[in-house]
């Protein structure tokens, strides 16, 4: 037993040793508080493009690279069927041909919430908080 503790107690002090961290800063997420997201979503379905216009207003777009919108089934965003589309532009408007995700001659509601995408010095493509309130859009495919 003597030499199994002579033995393991180099180790213990060793393994202690390297666990301990020189830096006891906590982490922060500061860096991502600077980040504003989209406000006033809006939806409106066009009966004769079969798709629905989705606009927003984003009051600080400073390093804003792209935008996500969300689309859902559900008023719970993330427990639907979600659907992510990232616009491509920095345009506050997106338009979301809906032919082939509701059924011919079905109504259907379809929630839409919009993110920032950032990328700056401290954000490398991050996509930043969601629109508080989603907007909803009656779709009726005939």
């Amino acid at each position: 037993m003597k030499i199994i503790s002579f033995f393991m107690a180099p180790i213990l002090l060793i393994v202690i040793a390297l666990g301990c961290s020189k830096d006891h800063s906590a982490p922060t997420f500061a860096k991502y508080a600077v980040t504003s997201k989209p406000i006033d979503v809006e939806a409106k379905y066009d009966p004769e493009t079969k798709s629905v216009n989705v606009t927003w207003i984003m009051s600080n777009t400073t390093g804003v690279v792209d935008y996500y919108v969300s689309i859902s089934d559900s008023s719970d965003i993330d427990f639907g069927n979600l659907i992510l589309r990232a616009t491509n532009s920095l345009e506050r408007s997106y338009s979301f041909n809906v032919i082939d995700y509701v059924q011919p001659e079905m109504s259907t509601i379809l929630y839409f919430t919009v993110s920032a995408v950032y990328k700056n010095e401290n954000l490398n493509y991050f996509v930043g908080p969601r629109a508080d309130n989603p907007d909803t859009a009656l779709v009726i495919i005939e």
